[in-house]
Formats: C-alpha cells, sequence, structure tokens
C-alpha cells in the first residue's frame, strides 16, 4: 500500500469543518469532521517520499478546514503548519497548540470533537 494507509474512501471531497492532525514528521495521525459531524481518520507513512511530498499528503489530508489543529513535536508541527499555509494562505484558521508526544486516534479524534464544540 501507499503512503496513506487507512483513508475512508470517497472523503477526499467533503467539505471539512474542523481538522486535528498529529505528526512526528515520519507518520500522521489525521482526524477530520464534516459539516454534518461525521469524522473520519486517516493514518500517513512518509515512506520514502521527501518531507515536502509527504507535508502535501498531510495537508491535503486536513482539507481547507476552517479550524486546523496540528500536534507533534516542535519542529514536525511547525513544518507542517507552514506548509498548510504555503498551500491553502490561511495561518488564522490554524488553532495554536502545545508540542505533545505522540497520540493515538481516539485521542486525536476526542481533540477534533472538542475543538468542533
Amino acid at each position: 500500500m501507499g503512503p496513506i494507509e487507512a483513508i475512508q474512501p470517497g472523503n477526499e471531497s467533503r467539505p471539512v469543518v474542523s481538522a486535528v492532525a498529529w505528526t512526528n514528521g515520519r507518520e500522521a495521525i489525521v482526524a477530520t469532521m464534516a459539516g454534518d459531524g461525521e469524522i473520519f481518520t486517516c493514518e500517513i507513512n512518509r515512506g520514502q517520499s521527501s518531507e515536502l511530498s509527504y507535508l502535501a499528503l498531510v495537508v491535503h489530508a486536513l482539507g481547507n478546514s476552517d479550524r486546523v489543529a496540528i500536534l507533534g513535536s516542535s519542529t514536525a508541527r511547525l513544518a507542517l503548519e507552514r506548509e498548510y499555509v504555503a498551500i491553502f494562505h490561511r495561518p488564522d484558521r490554524i488553532i495554536d497548540e502545545e508540542p505533545t508526544g505522540a497520540v493515538d486516534t481516539s485521542s486525536l479524534v476526542a481533540r477534533l470533537r472538542a475543538l468542533a464544540a
């Protein structure tokens, strides 16, 4: 399987209102919420991809969300935030977060629900 490993089919073009990602620079978990409250998750592994290609995949999974929280180590988080802004030109949508260690999908979904509340 390619670098995107658990993406839900058919969710690539739906409108996303909130999104949360965790990354360590080698892998990412992304959770997104559509306007109807439906939640989708995916895992992205960098594999042999360049950093820029990997970050672009993660940003694509986040979508052009109204609110975005990016979790992870300072370096990985900053790189992903910069790529999000480079693609969507919307730094105002990024919610400021503290550096965090690894999280699992259920923790990320809980953070997404809190962000969307």
